[in-house]
């Protein structure tokens, strides 16, 4: 039932009304017909996540969430200062033995970063990221809501996800909307597959590559995960191909080998590597030719990310506070920046501070304070093993404290913060549609060029797509 005029327009205070008081007023019948236009065109731009060999489409949700022009600066500052502090770590954890138990690594692994980082990598570091956060977009005092949760730096989802996802709500949703109320317009992000084809032409520049064949490197052996990729190679080369000769190759890292001292896959000689896969994960493809391959293009700096972005531990956070790096880290502190770092701690036996920067032995502090924090695998990702302490009962946190303790350097303690929620229309059972509450969160991939906002939504206070969370565009104002 359409809404009155009067009505209308006294609700009308930020976009959630705006938003909603339109989406209300189309008829049911009109409505059940968006939602399966968004699926079925969702299914045909590859808007799907894999689990066991199956594509299931990722859930949409049919209204967007809108940045203001001010969040939208403040937030790319802010990324980019994150992303400028973090590129730091590596040189850290090669300067300071001390940082290893923070940011600790297998032996193999060290080996390789200690083999292929160099001076020249100092240039361009080649680390493309996002960087997972949460704000109530719509408080008034949203800076004030700012936590980030952890930085992504290898096998970054999104690329693909998030321009679509706008696309979707862009082409089918706002149209509708628009009929209701003609002031609704809303603009897309920069598009993050543009975002990135700007870093990976930046990195060729630099390093002297005169081509620029890309090689997309993946497990293609893994039947779960994100399905991006083909599109993103599509993508580029339709949209990229002529303007700057740019060729984009879909490949299994061991389809790479070397002939002297260049890549090549198949008869094709690779400038450049996006890589999905972690070092630990290349180790376990075996002993091949490709190891060889792909250790020479990290020393090339030829792929993106580099060696660097392996430190993208969760206690990246407990170094970006520690005292110890306070001029290293300063202009985050100057900014303000750190507030929105929440406390971190890999889970040890040591005297450090608290979140309220007292002296305590940290793991008799975690064990009091279950309610005030979390518990989390250092490397892990898809939202898996996360504990959240008031919502685990207190045998169960004790033992995951003590795991902590035995597997050293693998699980951290953060300070727990509230996530906000929002309600979305969606289907539910009967075929009815009806408002529901989903715990929303937020993933920024920034260059100086642009920004690109992921937006996730869940009815699971974990929020991740792995977990069967869906994806909700996130517009400007």
């Amino acid at each position: 039932m359409r809404p009155k005029s009067r009505l209308y327009k006294s609700h009308i205070k930020h976009w959630d009304c705006k938003l909603r008081y339109a989406f209300l007023a189309l008829p049911e019948k009109e409505v059940k017909e968006i939602f399966k236009e968004i699926y079925h065109a969702s299914k045909e731009k590859g808007f799907t996540y894999e689990r066991q060999g199956r594509y299931d489409v990722i859930n949409l949700l049919l209204l967007p969430l809108v940045a203001s022009p001010e969040q939208v600066r403040y937030l790319h500052k802010t990324c980019l200062m994150i992303k400028n502090a973090l590129s730091k770590l590596i040189d850290l954890y090669l300067e300071h033995p001390g940082i290893r138990e923070i940011l600790p690594l297998t032996e193999e692994e060290e080996v390789w970063i200690k083999e292929t980082w160099t001076k020249h990598h100092k240039k361009t570091r080649g680390v493309w990221s996002r960087l997972d956060f949460h704000f109530d977009i719509y408080h008034p005092h949203w800076k004030d809501t700012i936590t980030f949760f952890e930085d992504n730096s290898v096998a970054v989802g999104g690329n693909h996800y998030v321009p679509t996802a706008e696309e979707l709500i862009a082409s089918i949703v706002l149209p509708r909307l628009r009929e209701i109320d003609k002031n609704i317009v809303l603009h897309k992000n920069e598009d993050i597959r543009t975002l990135l084809c700007h870093e990976i032409v930046h990195q060729a520049e630099v390093i002297g590559r005169k081509g620029l064949n890309v090689a997309f490197a993946e497990d293609k052996t893994l039947t779960s995960g994100i399905t991006e990729f083909p599109s993103l190679a599509e993508f580029y080369n339709k949209t990229f191909g002529k303007k700057c000769e740019m060729k984009t190759y879909m490949v299994d890292p061991r389809e790479l080998y070397l002939r002297g001292d260049e890549i090549y896959y198949k008869n094709h000689e690779i400038d450049i590597i996006y890589r999905d896969f972690e070092l630990v994960e290349l180790f376990k493809m075996g002993k091949g030719e490709h190891v060889r391959a792909i250790k020479t293009a990290f020393k090339k700096n030829q792929v993106i990310s580099s060696i660097a972005g392996e430190f993208d531990h969760k206690s990246c956070w407990e170094v970006l506070r520690d005292k110890r790096f306070l001029k290293i880290f300063k202009p985050l502190r100057d900014a303000g920046i750190v507030k929105h770092i929440p406390w971190t701690k890999v889970i040890r036996d040591i005297r450090t501070d608290n979140p309220e920067d007292k002296h305590v032995e940290l793991l008799n502090y975690i064990r009091k304070n279950k309610d005030n924090l979390i518990l989390k695998p250092n490397r892990g990702y898809g939202g898996y093993g996360i504990i959240i302490g008031r919502d685990t009962t207190q045998s169960h946190w004790e033992e995951m404290i003590d795991r902590g303790c035995t597997e050293v350097g693998k699980w951290i303690a953060q300070e727990y913060r509230k996530i906000s929620s929002k309600t979305f229309p969606t289907v539910d059972e009967n075929g009815e549609i009806v408002f529901e509450e989903f715990y929303t969160v937020y993933g920024l991939a920034g260059t100086p060029e642009g920004l690109g906002i992921l937006g996730r939504a869940s009815q699971r206070k974990i929020v991740n797509v792995a977990q069967k969370g869906g994806i909700v565009a996130v517009l400007r104002g």
